[in-house]
């Protein structure tokens, strides 16, 4: 085993000072600027953010050590304000993305991904069943404005006369590509006229709204894409598998995320980055599923870890991360290099030879089992791939 030191990404949307569990982590090599956001921690060997080894006092670059790329860019999110309305693509997308613009594409991998909630977690994810997006339509003028009126009332027609799912889904492509490309000026104005409209409105989309709003003011169109996607609050321990071409947008909370080597998203809300909205249109999922269908489970395969492996559900091959608990127990070795990180728990390792504090990180050398004797509850995360 072997200390690690990984990488700060200090994005705008990020916890700020030490309230954030990324500046914890952070503060392991570096002191904390009270002011600064910290938003991500990368643990892994992708060049924006390559971890290092630390052992006695000396570093020595993962990639180096290892010889070689993990396939799989292991990282702590601390989310004080939304992340923009996005997607991820595909594999083969991915390669034309990153040919015809490397500047904003700046990988020719796909990036599926996985989100473990450590606390609370508020997600935007997958479109709704479409009884729940047509209601919203039915409800909401300023939906049937940016929307156009007449989709509106087709694909409320396709919903009531239950049409094939081919031609509802159909519809609701070009019910958010008009919402998305609608003008900046009709956007403002919807924006302000809804939130007039729902100003004595006490459900929880109705305030959300207008906190994505306080965050991302001046009218931004992510705004409205609240009633086209799920919106999910998850529990510690709780998971969400991120396919390709599944918009999402994380709002706040703080998670374990892992997932395949590679920085590429495409954006087109809630954000002030590079935009590719007719991108995201075109590449988007559009198949309606329950806030059911997009949480992922864990599955216990000791006493005291329980393993997230997308390859239950999926063709993802390119991670496994696995939850530890407990005071004391063990972690099995495996064929190859993984990563730990240690969310909760001091103690020892290997028989006392190691100790571990909150907001250590390690590399695990392959073929390595471990042993672990914590003074309270141990909460660790471990991430490898089998395809190294």
């Amino acid at each position: 085993m072997h200390p690690i030191r990984g990488t700060v990404q200090p994005y705008a949307w990020g916890m700020i000072g030490s309230s954030s569990l990324v500046a914890q982590l952070a503060s392991k090599s570096s002191s904390i600027v009270s002011n600064q956001p910290y938003a991500e921690y990368w643990m892994g060997t992708h060049p924006k953010g390559e971890s290092y080894l630390i052992d006695n006092n000396n570093e020595t670059s993962l990639k180096s050590y290892l010889k070689c790329d993990l396939p799989f860019l292991f990282k702590v999110l601390s989310v004080e304000t939304a992340l923009s309305i996005q997607a991820h693509p595909n594999k083969e997308h991915a390669k034309i993305l990153h040919k015809t613009n490397p500047k904003e594409y700046p990988d020719d991998n796909h990036k599926p991904e996985m989100a473990i909630a450590l606390t609370k977690f508020e997600c935007l994810c997958a479109f709704r069943p479409y009884n729940e997006i047509n209601e919203f339509i039915q409800k909401y003028e300023q939906l049937q404005i940016l929307c156009k009126k007449n989709i509106c009332d087709e694909f409320s027609n396709a919903i009531s006369s239950n049409a094939d799912l081919s031609i509802q889904q159909y519809l609701l492509k070009q019910l958010y590509s008009n919402l998305m490309q609608s003008s900046s000026t009709i956007i403002a104005g919807c924006v302000n006229a809804h939130l007039q409209s729902i100003s004595k409105s006490t459900d929880e989309l109705s305030r959300l709204f207008e906190r994505l709003n306080k965050q991302y003011p001046g009218g931004d169109v992510g705004l409205f894409s609240i009633y086209f996607f799920n919106y999910i609050i998850l529990n510690p321990g709780d998971a969400i598998l991120l396919k390709a071409n599944i918009p999402h947008a994380y709002l706040h909370g703080e998670c374990i995320e892992c997932m395949a080597c590679s920085d590429n998203v495409v954006r087109a809300g809630l954000t002030p980055k590079f935009k590719d909205i007719s991108t995201l249109i075109d590449m988007l999922d559009y198949a309606p599923l329950t806030i059911e269908q997009t949480k992922f489970r864990g599955k216990k395969i000791s006493e005291n870890t329980t393993q997230f492996d997308p390859k239950q559900v999926s063709n993802i091959d390119d991670f496994i991360v696995e939850e530890i608990k407990g005071k004391n127990g063990s972690i099995n070795a495996i064929d190859q290099s993984s990563l730990m990180i240690i969310v909760q728990g001091q103690g020892t390792m290997n028989e006392g030879k190691i100790h571990f504090n909150e907001a250590n990180v390690f590399l695990i050398d392959k073929h390595t089992s471990i042993d672990f004797t914590s003074d309270n509850h141990l909460l660790a995360y471990r991430a490898y791939s089998l395809i190294q």
